[in-house]
């Protein structure tokens, strides 16, 4: 990286492109959202559960404006604290819940994810989690589970739409995560295996 440049320019760059991809994906989601919910709610034979699917798809689409804020907003405040390197508070019931949805595609993106995380904390000179990052699958999914109870939907709600979330949104973060990933590289930001082998070829 440039000597005298704020890494903070650049991470915030970074993490400004990526939260409008995000905002991308969340627009795909919306978009498939009533197909979805219809094929869930024909093939369940439970009536009460088919009518409450139904009311949820009117009210997801009543009150998309408002969720899909607050989801964008949560997302731009995670990342200005995370450049500022202070906590933001976290609630250990939507917390899990969150993890449980990011779960299934963390592994996936594990490798990726870590060479990210080593990249900016060499850019930004502190430590770095990888599930801590603004834009790791968990914390997309924290966004997501506080927004939906920030617009009143219970766990119930949540459940029955996490597949679609997944789906649409998580398992699309690949190109996103590579863009950065490429985009650091090009900075000059290495992964501590990087730093490590420069080193060694130095000694």
């Amino acid at each position: 990286m440039q000597k005298g440049r704020d890494p903070r320019n650049m991470l915030s760059a970074l993490f400004y492109e990526a939260t409008g991809e995000l905002t991308k994906l969340m627009d795909g989601f919306y978009n498939n959202i009533e197909d979805g919910l219809f094929e869930l709610a024909y093939a369940n034979a439970d009536a009460n559960q088919q009518k409450r699917i139904v009311e949820l798809m009117r009210e997801l689409r009543f009150r998309r404006e408002h969720l899909m804020g607050t989801f964008i907003k949560r997302v731009q405040r995670g990342t200005e604290d995370w450049l500022a390197q202070s906590d933001s508070p976290e609630y250990l019931e939507e917390q899990l819940q969150a993890e449980k949805i990011a779960s299934r595609c963390s592994g996936h993106f594990g490798f990726l994810l870590q060479s990210i995380a080593e990249r900016m904390a060499h850019a930004a000179s502190r430590d770095a989690d990888r599930d801590s990052l603004p834009i790791s699958p968990e914390q997309i999914s924290y966004h997501f589970v506080m927004s939906c109870r920030n617009v009143e939907f219970d766990r119930d709600a949540v459940d029955v739409v996490q597949d679609l979330f997944h789906r649409f949104v998580l398992d699309r973060l690949g190109t996103i995560y590579g863009v950065m990933n490429q985009k650091l590289v090009d900075a000059g930001c290495p992964t501590v295996r990087e730093l490590e082998d420069d080193t060694a070829s130095i000694a």
